[in-house]
């Protein structure tokens, strides 16, 4: 019997492939934001759509550093720095000015999903404390302005509370796409990556911590571009 050659989907796929997935495709949505928002066209709202890819599986893999981590804590910091270090270039690119109390970058979402997932362990066995401890956070997104606010908080508990059934998982992710309207629906075209993941198979070697330096360099060099141009 032949074997037949294996396509892009049938394969399995580490963290880091993923991460780089995540990354190109916010730097496309990035792109779009900076460089062709004024123009509003369909090119403009093209890679709006793409860059809607790269959100739910940060919060996937969010969701998986959690459980892997071997210090929450360190984990928590890491992304407190790194939401800190980001804000100014975030509201020089999207808020064109210094300092823009209007909206808080993804990386404070990102933290408060962590701060629940935490939380949320400890109380495992409570369904409606596990739900009090969603909601507040998601509280907490909406009036700190977040990126993604309510909707990313959602969406980081859904692959957290549904760890143990991916597709399941993927249900919930699907509906919560449709929920907030037509461009957010897009987000479901990352759902064959995240199906594609396996925690198992050995990865593409990357630098520590250039996943988290990733987001404020290049929106930075996305504003110094858009200066020039």
């Amino acid at each position: 019997m032949v074997a037949t050659e294996k396509t892009f989907w049938d394969k399995r796929y580490g963290r880091n492939f993923l991460k780089i997935t995540a990354l190109l495709t916010m730097l496309i949505d990035h792109i779009g934001c900076v460089f062709l928002m004024e123009r509003g066209d369909i090119i403009y709202k093209a890679f709006r759509a793409v860059g809607r890819i790269s959100f739910p599986i940060i919060c996937f893999l969010l969701v998986e550093g959690f459980i892997h981590t071997r210090s929450r804590e360190k984990y928590m910091i890491n992304l407190l720095i790194f939401a800190v270090i980001s804000e100014i270039p975030y509201d020089l690119a999207f808020g064109h000015k210094l300092i823009d109390v209007g909206e808080q970058n993804v990386m404070w979402t990102l933290l408060l999903g962590v701060i629940m997932m935490y939380f949320v362990e400890k109380w495992e066995y409570s369904f409606a404390v596990k739900m009090a401890l969603v909601f507040l956070a998601g509280f907490v997104a909406v009036v700190l302005k977040t990126d993604y606010s309510i909707w990313g908080i959602l969406l980081i508990a859904i692959f957290y509370m549904q760890r143990n059934d991916r597709r399941n998982a993927l249900l919930y992710t699907c509906f919560l796409m449709f929920v907030q309207g037509r461009m957010q629906s897009f987000g479901v075209l990352a759902i064959p990556f995240i199906m594609a993941y396996d925690d198992t198979k050995n990865d593409v070697k990357m630098p520590k911590y250039f996943f988290y330096a990733f987001y404020p360099v290049h929106i930075l060099v996305l504003w110094g571009i858009s200066l020039l141009v």
